[in-house]
Order: C-alpha cells, then sequence, then structure tokens
C-alpha cells in the first residue's frame, strides 16, 4: 500500500494534469463498480441464503441506510469546495495583527491563512488541507472532510458486514477451507491447476469475491484509521502526530465535522456548519 501511495505521489507531483485525466475517472469507475458488484453480491446471492425472512428485510433498511451514507457522502465530498478562493474577498487577506500567521504560496502569488496548503491536482490553495484523495477525485479539507470521514466508516462498515455474511454463508455450506491457512495456496491451485482439495459445496467464484472483499477493506480501513486519528488530535494527514491544535475530542468533532458533530454520522444531508471560516485557528494552551 505504501509503495502504490508514494508512486503515485511521484506521478502527481511529476504530471499532474496527466494524473487528474486517467487516475481520477479510473479511481471513479472502481469506486462505482465495487460499490454496485458488492451490493448485488449479497443482496441477490449471499444474503437470501444466510438470513431468515425477517432478517432479510431488515438486512435491506440497514443497507438502504448505509448505501445513503456511502453514496450521499461520496457525492457531497466530491461536490464540496474547500478552496481558499471560497472565502469572501475581504477573508483573504489577513488583519495586521495576525498577518504573521499567515503563510505566502509562491503558486498562488499571494498570503494564504494558516494550515492552508497548495495543492498541484487541484491547482489551488485548501483551507485547513488534509490531502488529496483519488476515490474522492477532489482535495479533503476543511469544508469536506466530514464526508470523507463518514464514507471512510460506512464503506468499512459495509465490507465488515459483507465479511461476517460471508463467513456465515460459508459455515452454512459447510466450506472446511475458508477458514484454513493456506487458503490463497488452494485458490491458486483451483485457478491454475483445476485442483479441488476440498469437496464442499463453495463455489471458485464465491471463494474469489470474498478474498477481494478482505483485500478492497483494506482500502477505506486504513482511511478511517487515519482519520480518526486526526479527528482525535485535530491535525492532518501529513501531520498526524502534530497536536499543536488540539482542543480536546469533542470540540475537535465540531471543527472538523461541524457543530452537529458525532451527529452527522446519521445522514450527508443534516446541517451541521462550522464554527469558522478556516482562517482563524485556536492553539492547544502551552504548558508551562
Amino acid at each position: 500500500m505504501c509503495i502504490v501511495v508514494t508512486y503515485c505521489e511521484y506521478y502527481a507531483h511529476r504530471f499532474p494534469k496527466k494524473f487528474v485525466q486517467i487516475v481520477h475517472p479510473l479511481s471513479t469507475i472502481f469506486v462505482v463498480g465495487t460499490i454496485v458488484f458488492f451490493f448485488w453480491m449479497q443482496m441477490f446471492l449471499i444474503a437470501p441464503q444466510v438470513y431468515n425472512d425477517f432478517g432479510y428485510k431488515l438486512l435491506w433498511i440497514v443497507v438502504i441506510f448505509i448505501m445513503h451514507n456511502i453514496l450521499g457522502n461520496w457525492i457531497a465530498c466530491y461536490r464540496t469546495n474547500s478552496s481558499v478562493e471560497i472565502l469572501p474577498k475581504e477573508s483573504q487577506v489577513p488583519v495586521p495583527e495576525k498577518e504573521h500567521l499567515w503563510r505566502f504560496c509562491d503558486t498562488c502569488n499571494k498570503l494564504m491563512p494558516p494550515r492552508s496548503w497548495h495543492c498541484a491536482l487541484c491547482n489551488c490553495c485548501i483551507l485547513r488541507r488534509d490531502h488529496h484523495c483519488i476515490f474522492m477525485a477532489t482535495c479533503i479539507g476543511l469544508n469536506n472532510q466530514r464526508y470523507f470521514i463518514w464514507f471512510a466508516f460506512y464503506s468499512t462498515f459495509a465490507l465488515i458486514l459483507s465479511f461476517a455474511t460471508f463467513v456465515i454463508y460459508f459455515a452454512r455450506v459447510g466450506c472446511s477451507t475458508l477458514l484454513s491457512p493456506d487458503i490463497f495456496v488452494i485458490l491458486l491451485l483451483n485457478c491454475i491447476c483445476g485442483v479441488q482439495r476440498d469437496r464442499s459445496k463453495e463455489s471458485l467464484f464465491q471463494t474469489t469475491v470474498f478474498l477481494f472483499n478482505i483485500v478492497v477493506l483494506l482500502i477505506p480501513g486504513s482511511m478511517l484509521a487515519y482519520q480518526i486519528q486526526i479527528l482525535w488530535r485535530n491535525s492532518c494527514y501529513y501531520k498526524i502526530n502534530d497536536s499543536a491544535y488540539d482542543l480536546g475530542f469533542l470540540k475537535n468533532c465540531k471543527l472538523i465535522l461541524g457543530q452537529r458533530g458525532l451527529w452527522t454520522f446519521l445522514s450527508p444531508f443534516l446541517k451541521s456548519p462550522l464554527p469558522h471560516d478556516g482562517t482563524k485557528w485556536e492553539m492547544m494552551p502551552q504548558s508551562n
């Protein structure tokens, strides 16, 4: 994963326009394709064989709620602008007593608020920039980090639920290779040689999808792990251990998620205005 991230960062800095033209559409197709595929696989193939009538209907309600939040937060994150340019003209200039806290951006050729950094892919400075996410096809910053956090949370939760449903399914059909340490070797032999080392009822396709489920889970899972640390410290991806702006977990939640804090998990459409415009940041009191 680290090698992939490093290569993407290198290519993005060398060829930003080409990177956006190629990687953003591909990552968007991957996200949409993965969501649709697992929804179809679980709700129409696996879940009907795992849950009874009441459980299956209850699962539909849960999955609709999850899909509402995955797709809603994904679209909202992409459409919400966090660039410095959206600020009113008077807010794009520091007051004299705060000017020393602002930094000069050589690319934009003007002063930028604290915690704002330039993104070569977006070609602008982003308020409280966290990082540029290829899966969102935009920068994560002040105004859209709320949506990114809940997208990562619900994507992780959905894939864990899918994983659990697969485990129950395989247990019911009598699969003995599922929990075997050499399951990857077994799958490889099945693919290359057609060798069947187990006579259980599971299909090669279902086993492959189960393994794909595990691999894909690492993507939003790692995103969520980082975002929890960022929320805990009020930091950002590139300075994840920086606690200079840590004002306590609950206040951090309001600064990042808005006035409604953790209640924003209910829906991306829940109004939760941020306490300020991202030009002034309160720092943690220094101990003597």
